[in-house]
């Protein structure tokens, strides 16, 4: 049976590790190729063998880096001839708690240099690419931190809120090349800095999602999978809360 992505060729950022790593493997599951790319040249290598397919390649990439971003981009297009799909998810996830008043200033520019810059600069390389394949889909994987107050974690809520300005920009600049830019908005997903916490502090996560339980990164990467599709053709400027329902208490 064919799969939903046959065809296409995917840039997923940040795809060592986490959402990026699960949305790889879903997405060479049905059928795309794939490029991932991290800093961490050891995490990508593991990654490849873990998602162990011929569609798939890793390249050392810092997306606050212009030159390594046209790098990541060019090798995608000397592989694979072309793209359809990028899927802005390096990021920078809150190392201790604070408000903006305690934030230094190195702490404020790392997040937005991650989160905000890496998804800028992706997008700017990538949109050249997508337009000579005729169209294709950016997908954000900002927060649902961008849409709502939360106590200590204000720069990295600006940052995301940052990814979401874009999204809405560049889904009205860019609609008449037939390029889509959506944004999904997890809420917690079990990852890798999340494997051994306390026990109670497990169980109160689990309770603020109303459907009982933590997200897997395979549940973003379902909600990728359909905005990389040709079945969302007529989606764009939209942001996703994939959250168990965490923002509808």
């Amino acid at each position: 049976m064919p799969g939903r992505l046959n065809g296409k060729v995917a840039i997923i950022t940040g795809g060592s590790t986490g959402i990026g790593k699960g949305i790889a493997k879903i997405f060479t599951g049905e059928g795309a190729k794939v490029a991932i790319c991290a800093r961490n040249e050891k995490l990508l290598a593991d990654a490849l063998k873990e998602i162990s397919s011929e569609s798939v390649i890793a390249v050392k990439c810092d997306v606050t880096k212009s030159a390594d971003v046209k790098n990541l981009i060019d090798t995608t297009i000397a592989n694979f001839g072309k793209l359809n799909v990028l899927v802005n998810n390096a990021g920078k996830n809150p190392a201790r708690q604070f408000t903006i008043e305690d934030a230094t200033e190195e702490e404020w520019d790392q997040y937005q240099a991650i989160n905000a810059k890496g998804s800028f600069l992706a997008s700017k390389y990538a949109i050249p690419e997508l337009r000579k394949s005729g169209g294709g889909s950016i997908i954000m994987i900002s927060s649902i931190s961008s849409h709502i107050g939360q106590a200590n974690v204000g720069v990295y809520n600006s940052s995301k809120a940052a990814q979401e300005g874009l999204v809405r920009a560049m889904a009205v600049d860019f609609a008449k090349d037939k390029i889509r830019v959506n944004a999904i908005c997890p809420g917690w997903v079990m990852v890798e800095n999340l494997r051994k916490p306390r026990e109670k502090i497990m169980d109160y996560i689990e309770s603020i999602h109303p459907i009982g339980r933590i997200g897997s990164p395979e549940d973003i990467a379902w909600a990728a999978i359909y905005l990389a599709s040709d079945e969302s053709t007529w989606v764009t400027g939209a942001s996703f809360a994939i959250d168990g329902g965490y923002t509808a208490v």
